[in-house]
């Protein structure tokens, strides 16, 4: 029978013995089997049970092999905070650095508000920042931003977004649009790619904005004002995502 200690990995006096069954019992208790994406509170239930996981001290591996023996009969809340757990403990094996999602946002106009502003709202801006907020919380070293960029969004996407941004004061979130790539005149997106509009690319051209701002954007090196010297900065790496809640940022 797998064991693991209740009150955390540090085994303070008077822990108690647990079945990982038994703890995989009490985080499904009363979850959906299915998950809904326009439901907040799913999605901070995830977090929450992945903290709880990561406090009580059982090996992930062990969890995993009680909660995937059958996968379709355990509620995806619980998969989904098993692999944040999982996510948290390995970026804490990582050096310091700087993450980057990316995303295109075409006709996102619903998914980005909530469940309460329309039926299909996700309100997935802030409920990827508040997932990315979680798997960075206490990491020394390791930052992370967000950009979406609008792909020539008829429904005003970007302005539903940049509205958020400003009511939340996020310092990480940057908000582009395609279009600004063309009227600079970028030469890959003019010349080499023969952008004229939005919908010469639409999503392809987004990512790549998106990836060609971030490069253009990340200082090569870091300089120590205490020093004459400096150093590469910490690596930079970049993800790309859909806009939607289908893949938890954690």
């Amino acid at each position: 029978m797998a064991l693991c200690k209740e009150a955390g990995n540090a085994t303070p006096k008077g822990a108690t013995d647990m079945d990982v069954e038994a703890l995989v019992g009490k985080w499904s208790m009363g979850l959906p089997l299915i998950r809904d994406l326009t439901l907040n509170d799913e999605a901070k239930k995830c977090l929450d049970i992945a903290t709880e996981i990561l406090e009580s001290g059982c090996p992930v591996e062990a969890i995993k092999e009680v909660a995937f023996k059958k996968p379709s009969e355990m509620p995806a809340v619980l998969l989904s905070a098993i692999g944040s757990a999982e996510s948290k403990l390995k970026l804490q094996k990582c050096g310091p650095h700087h993450m980057t999602c990316v995303f295109a946002m075409y006709g996102e106009q619903n998914r980005i508000r909530t469940k309460a502003e329309h039926e299909n709202g996700q309100d997935l801006l802030r409920m990827k920042v508040m997932q990315l907020e979680w798997l960075f919380k206490g990491e020394e070293g390791k930052t992370w931003d967000i950009i979406a960029v609008d792909d020539g969004c008829p429904n005003d996407s970007i302005g539903l977004a940049r509205k958020i941004k400003a009511d939340e004061a996020y310092k990480n979130v940057i908000l582009l649009n395609l279009q600004e790539a063309i009227d600079q005149t970028i030469p890959f997106f003019v010349d080499d790619r023969g952008l004229k509009n939005t919908k010469d690319s639409r999503k392809g051209g987004a990512i790549l904005y998106a990836l060609y701002w971030a490069a253009k954007h990340w200082p090569k090196e870091q300089h120590n004002m205490f020093s004459f010297f400096s150093k590469p900065a910490a690596p930079h790496y970049i993800m790309y995502t859909d806009s939607d809640l289908s893949t938890d940022m954690s």
